[in-house]
């Protein structure tokens, strides 16, 4: 079991004077990097919001299909017992409304959730051997068509707890997206489309598409409007192109919010509603979160229908092997700071023996890059 220690910087301007240095120490667990499934959704008990059907497309309206799902035989013979006993195992804690009808139990094999024979394939293909807390939960839940409201850290395996259930059983080709996923940064977006496709890679007639900024959006344009499956985009892109009508909302029936306390922080909010609010009537909603702030517990009460609560382990707590400083300093002295720091870091790690920690430094803009004194300050640490 390998294990990964660094330090990570970024350097960040304000609206006042001052800027933001912020550094965080980690030692990360190489092996929760395996994390990621998606599949459709069920039968009658499907999850959704009221809401309007968006009026800038005019692209055709199938109807929504929600395919029925069960688990094992095995499974499905779990006593209330039985259960909490596995919850208890998975350090998992599930809450449902007073009114609710219990949520699914956990699944701890892949062999028990009752997947399409080609998902399965690609899963032992990938070395998936069996799926993680918040996997064995999240997953039966949406399988069955309820909405969800997950909280787990980071690396705790989300991604596929939501990709899997995405592309089961094999969705169908149509004029705009069955499935869509909104997540906060590009970087997130590429991640989670790289991992639909590797879940869905036996499934020849899947299409996908990413919609985030930073990359051509004519190419996006062309992609979008020849019809894919599922789209993974950031917020703002994929209201240019709802906008452009290069997309509609009108065939959605999955909709997941990754990482939503991140978006509600970097300002999406207003994206967010205006998508959420142009659904279809009948679709399922998976929204997940690291922590669980007000602003989120807000959003899951307005578009999520009688959800099913999933956290795992401590919520409300940045990730316990991680150690985050946040410093403000005016910009004239940030490259100071940030030497300074680095500094310090070589005097610990020589002091105990250790080489130097794998360092990451990001900056706002690509200028930044090529600052005379930024590049001589990591020119001293990394002469090669």
């Amino acid at each position: 079991m390998s294990v990964f220690e660094g330090i990570v910087f970024g350097l960040f301007s304000t609206a006042t004077v001052d800027a933001t240095i912020f550094h965080s120490y980690s030692k990360l667990n190489s092996s929760t990097a395996n994390n990621h499934h998606t599949n459709n959704h069920n039968n009658n008990n499907h999850g959704g919001h009221h809401s309007r059907r968006s009026s800038a497309t005019n692209f055709t309206t199938p109807d929504i299909v929600f395919p029925s799902w069960k688990p094992s035989e095995r499974v499905l013979r779990f006593t209330t017992d039985q259960i909490e006993e596995v919850r208890l195992r998975l350090n998992v804690e599930v809450i449902v409304g007073p009114d609710s009808p219990p949520a699914p139990a956990p699944i701890e094999s892949f062999t028990d959730m009752g997947l399409h024979s080609s998902i399965m394939k690609d899963i032992t293909f990938h070395g998936y051997t069996m799926p993680t807390s918040i996997q064995a939960q999240a997953m039966p839940v949406a399988l069955s068509g309820r909405d969800l409201l997950g909280c787990a850290e980071t690396g705790s395996g989300k991604t596929a707890a939501f990709a899997i259930p995405m592309i089961h059983p094999p969705v169908r080709r149509g004029d705009g997206p069955l499935a869509l996923v909104l997540a906060p940064t590009r970087e997130l977006a590429q991640q989670i489309e790289k991992e639909v496709k590797a879940f869905g890679k036996s499934l020849e007639s899947l299409g996908t598409a990413i919609v985030v900024g930073g990359t051509n959006i004519s190419d996006q344009k062309s992609e979008l409007r020849m019809g894919v499956d599922i789209v993974v985009a950031t917020p703002g892109r994929f209201i240019d192109h709802l906008q452009q009508k290069n997309t509609s909302l009108s065939r959605i029936s999955f909709v997941v919010l990754d990482e939503a306390d991140r978006m509600l922080d970097m300002g999406f909010e207003p994206q967010i509603r205006e998508v959420m609010q142009n659904l279809p009537e009948k679709h399922q909603t998976l929204l997940f979160s690291a922590t669980m702030p007000v602003e989120i517990e807000i959003l899951a009460q307005e578009y999520l229908r009688d959800p099913v609560q999933v956290k795992v382990g401590k919520v409300s707590s940045p990730t316990a092997n991680v150690m985050q400083v946040l410093e403000k300093v005016p910009e004239n002295e940030k490259i100071d700071r940030l030497l300074g720091m680095l500094v310090e870091e070589a005097a610990r790690a020589e002091n105990f023996g250790h080489p130097f920690p794998l360092t990451i430094v990001f900056v706002e803009r690509k200028v930044e890059l090529v600052q005379p004194t930024l590049l001589y300050v990591i020119s001293l640490f990394f002469p090669y």
